[in-house]
């Protein structure tokens, strides 16, 4: 094995780098490149370890004597953090890469290549250890999880990509991500009500898919985005284990006043819900990662929300009958990431005519028009009055005591409110929606806004 510290232009992201050619102390040199497979190449990115002029990092790069038509595949390991491989001729010229901690290649014919390895920045410093094997091309066939293979894309592929069969042997999440250097990849996941497609999630130009699957048969696509890509790729599976702090599974059963962390991955998940007596159910999904949508089922139900709780967060508040229900939680991009889900379940007030502060009421919009109610102040102060509905876009109005207010979604989503200071007396309150369109249930608080 030879280790080789010499000048050498790559191009990353568009950007010359050049390797300078400082040579690291006590280095010696082998009179042969590395031939025999499979390698391991061993070494330490150090201060005194050849720079990269545009960006200051370091590198340091490995002769070997590679086939043509031959696939390889190097994997990196160690403390750098996503190190860059590349290969180039024996003239310097770009093979392949660069690519973060994982390189495959086929060069096209016989000769000596050189290996670099790059350090992620200037400031990054440590040992590394690259793996060096041969590969064969599996362009279809059976794969259960574990499986980390290489394929090739051909020259007009049918249907758009290479096809595999993924058998499920044990129920939960998997992860499947699709690699390459040379085309955008497209990854599909299709069988047992599964229909999922990616295109970036992998980072850059790959793919990565995130779905709960049953045991059974399913059907894997590896493709480009565009029907004449053609080149080599990685695809690999494994279970994936939940975050912690988790606790909520497709298909569970909710309780009222518990709250649950779920985690969403690319596909709506389904729970149940019982009540057992008549109330006002609110129901929330709250995540910083997702933009939350609900939906809700169940005896004379049938309501969705997207962002009523505020932001992208969503909340459905109606009142449901005694029964079972079902609650539908997604995102709005079909996105990955962590949510919160909690169903509580209140008494529920009719609104016939007056409301006070402290109390909260349900009323229903039957025609689209505005329903009147009237509200007493006793003491005079700052007060926060509060329509919210999951079925149509909250339009609030209060009258009295000189006083003219309106508001659409100042409550979040589609819901109003007012805050305002109010003198002692009566004040009528319009509770309706945007353009008088909407029909449904409606909440009514008011409460004290100090």
């Amino acid at each position: 094995m030879r280790i080789t510290h010499r000048a050498i232009a790559l191009p990353l992201a568009g950007v010359a780098i050049l390797l300078s050619g400082c040579n690291e102390p006590g280095a010696t040199a082998s009179s042969a490149p590395v031939k025999d497979m499979p390698a391991t190449l061993t070494g330490e990115l150090t201060s005194q370890s050849p720079v990269n002029l545009n960006d200051g990092s370091r590198n340091q790069s490995f002769d070997l004597q590679l086939k043509g038509g031959t696939l390889y595949r190097v994997t990196s390991s160690g403390s750098l953090q996503e190190p860059k491989l590349t290969l180039l001729s024996g003239d310097n010229q770009l093979i392949d890469g660069p690519r973060t901690e994982q390189l495959f290649l086929q060069p096209e014919q016989d000769g000596v290549y050189r290996l670099a390895i790059s350090a992620g920045s200037a400031r990054d410093f440590g040992p590394f250890r690259l793996e060096l094997n041969t590969a064969e091309a599996v362009n279809g066939g059976e794969l259960e999880a574990g499986a980390d293979i290489l394929g090739q894309l051909q020259p007009k592929t049918s249907s758009g990509g290479n096809r595999y069969t993924f058998k499920v042997s044990e129920s939960g999440p998997y992860e499947i991500v699709l690699r390459s250097g040379e085309f955008d990849a497209v990854l599909k996941l299709r069988g047992k009500g599964v229909n999922q497609t990616d295109d970036d999630s992998g980072g850059g130009t790959d793919a990565r898919l995130l779905a709960t699957l049953q045991e059974g048969s399913y059907q894997l696509i590896a493709g480009g985005i565009d029907s004449a890509d053609e080149g080599v790729y990685s695809l690999s599976i494994k279970a994936w284990e939940l975050p912690e702090g988790v606790n909520l599974a497709d298909g569970a059963e909710l309780t009222l006043g518990e709250e649950y962390t779920g985690m969403m991955m690319g596909q709506p998940q389904t729970y149940t819900l019982t009540v057992e007596q008549r109330g006002l159910l609110r129901l929330s999904m709250r995540s910083g990662d997702l933009d939350s949508m609900l939906e809700l089922s169940g005896p004379g139900t049938n309501v969705s929300d997207d962002d009523s709780g505020g932001g992208v967060d969503a909340l459905i508040s109606t009142v449901v009958e005694p029964g079972t229900y079902r609650i539908k939680a997604n995102s709005y991009s079909n996105g990955e990431g962590m949510f919160t889900l909690q169903a509580e379940l209140g008494e529920a007030q009719m609104l016939e005519g007056n409301i006070a502060p402290g109390e909260s009421r349900i009323g229903r919009l039957t025609s689209g028009g505005p329903v009147t109610s009237v509200l007493t102040i006793s003491e005079p102060g700052h007060y926060r009055v509060t329509l919210s509905s999951s079925q149509f876009d909250a339009m609030l109005g209060l009258e009295g005591q000189g006083l003219e207010e309106q508001d659409d979604d100042s409550a979040g989503g589609t819901n109003a409110q007012l805050e305002l200071w109010l003198d002692a007396g009566e004040y009528h309150l319009t509770s309706g929606s945007y353009g008088d369109e909407g029909t449904g249930s409606f909440e009514l608080s008011v409460s004290s806004a100090r």
